[in-house]
């Protein structure tokens, strides 16, 4: 398995597991609650616009690159958060952890 097979079978993992955990915390969080509530209704104000079809794509088209980038940045601040834990685990237990290849594969571009 070369470095890029490697990155993309770490990313999917995290992304997956992410979903699970990172639900589990929200959920149980009342201010993410409130936001997401708060969101879903400036959605509902945001449909209710009186926009141009122009517009309306214009603004779509805005939030849909945000949150794509939304999406990445946390799967990546997920993966980052797992590289840290493995360091930490690696400057506690230097004879068990080595994240050498994975700093090395998660860290170059596709």
């Amino acid at each position: 398995m070369n470095d890029k097979e490697f990155k993309e079978l770490v990313k999917i993992a995290a992304e997956k597991l992410k979903d699970e955990s990172v639900f589990l915390l929200l959920k149980a969080d009342e201010g993410y609650q409130k936001d997401s509530k708060d969101e879903g209704n400036a959605e509902d104000a945001f449909n209710r616009l009186d926009l141009t079809e122009e517009q309306r794509a214009v603004c779509q088209r805005l939030l849909d690159y945000r949150d794509k980038q939304d999406f990445e940045y946390g799967t990546y601040a997920y993966i980052a958060g797992l590289i840290d834990a493995f360091h930490i685990m690696a400057v506690l237990f230097p004879e068990k952890w080595d994240t050498q290849r994975i700093r090395e594969a998660l860290s170059k571009t596709k």
